[in-house]
């Protein structure tokens, strides 16, 4: 049977309103529900699971655990940096998960938070230590060698693999964090929502073959006709970058450019040189912001993740951990609320494939989600477009599959 993880909105919404000023908010924000009915709201928040309220991080020199002590281990695994500690990204998705736990355990779940030292060999030490303890999953934000080296491991041998930094293949491996191929995608159905559009991609010269085969298996899958792609250099001028992709420029009904440089307005205006008639631009998530600018750009489609639902732990995790809560401390919460979710439904046996790869999705703060049979994330994204320099959203995203 599917499962779906799934916020209760106008419950949190009209709970925390009517709530005694100041009192911290320990309801659970995620339930897990069969199907889409039969929801029942039975988490519990942090100071019910034993934990107080304000979070005390331990030193990162000590091993640490969070959530019920005899609870199902999830085995969190990063990687610390020069200073000892967990910096940027890994310390995000670190808190973001102590926070999720806290909430949403019901102290049936155990986070185990391990340091993979560097090179490969310690990776594969912490995955077999992992399934020695009976780790109900791994959660890893981990470089991409490191990634690829557990994902490599028979499925047989080790948890399934929820990973949260770049995508990874392999068996029972699933990618929660979306990247520029999966706004690329989005931005592509928004601009053909039928399909059958011919599509052309302009990426960076140093964009990877893996990569690109994913672009090019995702627009056909998406129902339009991938006319191939083409490159640019960070040197390369607009009239070059047309001369060279001039083909491929000129048979499109839609150009996608991929890229997070500054070189992206000298490629929409070699993409818009052509003038052909009708020619939609398409964006991604990665575009920096300075060239929203670019009057070549405008009218160019967007496809960005829904953070609407963020809203819901963002005063919290400002409150434990004095910063602002991320992209990376969403994935680290949505992590947890997922293995808690299925762990408090039929324990830690639920884990499976399977329940992963369900059609319905999971509803988390990064939105509406959920894992195709290859492992990868699909997400039902807001759809913006470029106007005065600014994103302005065009699309709200769907609330279903």
């Amino acid at each position: 049977m599917p499962f779906a993880i799934s916020l209760s909105l106008s419950f949190l919404s009209e709970w925390l309103q009517r709530r005694p000023h100041g009192r911290p908010a320990h309801s659970a924000t995620f339930i897990l529900c069969a199907g889409l009915a039969g929801c029942q709201m039975d988490g519990v928040g942090l100071e019910n699971n034993g934990k107080k309220d304000e979070i005390k991080m331990p030193s990162t020199a000590i091993e640490e655990t969070y959530g019920g002590d005899s609870g199902a281990e999830i085995t969190l695994l990063l990687r610390k940096g020069a200073a000892g500690l967990y910096e940027g990204p890994a310390r995000d998705v670190r808190d973001g998960a102590v926070l999720g736990v806290g909430e949403l355990g019901n102290n049936q779940v155990r986070l185990r938070v391990k340091n993979v030292g560097p090179g490969l060999a310690g990776v594969v030490a912490q995955v077999t230590a992992a399934k020695g303890r009976n780790a109900a999953l791994i959660v890893s934000y981990l470089p991409p060698a490191e990634t690829a080296s557990i994902a490599a491991i028979p499925p047989a041998q080790r948890p399934p693999l929820l990973n949260l930094a770049s995508a990874a293949t392999g068996g029972d491996v699933f990618n929660l964090a979306s990247d520029e191929i999966d706004s690329a995608t989005e931005g592509v159905k928004a601009a053909a929502p039928a399909g059958h559009k011919k599509v052309s991609a302009l990426v960076p010269a140093d964009f990877s073959q893996s990569d690109a085969t994913r672009l090019g298996n995702a627009l056909w899958n998406s129902g339009n006709t991938f006319m191939g792609l083409g490159r640019y250099g960070a040197s390369d001028q607009s009239a070059d970058i047309f001369t060279k992709n001039r083909p491929l420029i000129q048979s499109a009904e839609i150009v996608v450019i991929l890229g997070n440089t500054p070189e992206i307005g000298a490629v929409a205006s070699a993409a818009r040189s052509a003038a052909i008639p009708g020619q939609a631009l398409v964006g991604t998530n990665n575009w920096p912001q300075s060239v929203y600018a670019t009057p070549a750009v405008t009218g160019a489609f967007i496809a960005t993740d829904d953070t609407q639902s963020s809203g819901l732990i963002a005063e919290r995790y400002q409150r434990h951990f004095n910063r602002p809560l991320t992209t990376y401390g969403s994935y680290g919460y949505d992590a947890m609320a997922i293995a808690s979710g299925l762990i408090r439904s039929q324990g830690p046996q639920a884990i499976t494939a399977g329940n992963l790869r369900n059609k319905v999705g999971f509803r988390g703060t990064t939105g509406l989600f959920r894992f195709n049979a290859t492992g990868q994330v699909e997400r039902r994204m807001v759809i913006n477009t470029i106007n005065d320099g600014k994103l302005k959203v065009s699309t709200q995203p769907s609330q279903s599959f």
